[in-house]
């Protein structure tokens, strides 16, 4: 930051941290949402063959790989819950905009990761056994965006050094996330780990990210967030 570059806006920081509760509160909520509507199956649901979107279907039946039974009652809470976050992901991403290194990169990965939130709250609107074609959709941009968005602000953190110490562990979260997505994509079998298991190790990251920059966010004081006059990094 240049010595005579004036300091973020009380609005601005007041959104940043804003953005960040909204980051930590969404992905905190939905997690809690997914073991209560796990617990409350009374068919045997395993993570490791069961989908996470089996937990919104609405009506029962065999999933569409015939390894289980899919019945959900607390569907609507996942669906509510995922909706939610989604949400809060996408909002929290636009609140938080400043706090990013200003780079090409970031703006990309910002960008994604509003269009992660938009596809989690799809997810939510169209379940599994709904819109079929829209709830994949949804699936798709939100743990594709997610995964890619965490890698190019991975990226946009090499020269900043107010992100130092999140660097690797953003890179980390999003090469784990998207090495993971794209093994599931060429694959026909999902190895021990299961389709279930894969979706969460994609999830998983996004999940720890959010949370954890989320935490960082709502408690800045303003350090790591652009001020106006700004050099790029």
């Amino acid at each position: 930051m240049s010595a005579d570059a004036e300091g973020p806006s009380r609005g601005t920081l007041r959104n940043v941290r804003l953005g960040g509760l909204l980051w930590t509160v969404g992905a905190v909520q939905f997690l809690v949402a997914m073991i209560v509507v796990q617990l409350a199956w009374t068919t045997p649901y395993d993570v490791l063959t069961n989908a996470i979107s089996d937990l919104g279907a609405v009506g029962c039946r065999e999933n569409a790989m015939g390894t289980s039974y899919v019945c959900s009652p607390l569907h609507v809470v996942f669906n509510v819950s995922i909706v939610v976050f989604g949400a809060f992901v996408a909002l929290g991403t636009m609140a938080d905009s400043p706090a990013f290194p200003r780079a090409k990169s970031a703006t990309a990965g910002s960008s994604l990761l509003l269009v992660a939130g938009i596809g989690a709250a799809i997810v939510g609107v169209f379940p599994e056994d709904t819109v079929g074609a829209a709830h994949g959709i949804g699936a798709l941009l939100a743990f594709g965006g997610s995964a890619a968005a965490l890698v190019l602000l991975g990226i946009s953190m090499t020269h900043d050094r107010r992100w130092a110490g999140y660097r690797g562990f953003t890179l980390a979260c999003g090469a784990v996330a998207g090495g993971v997505l794209v093994a599931s994509l060429v694959r026909s079998e999902y190895g021990p780990v299961g389709f279930g298991g894969l979706e969460r190790l994609i999830l998983a990251p996004a999940l720890l990210w959010l949370g954890v920059v989320g935490v960082r966010f709502a408690r800045t004081d303003g350090s790591e967030v652009r001020a106006r006059g700004d050099s790029n990094p």
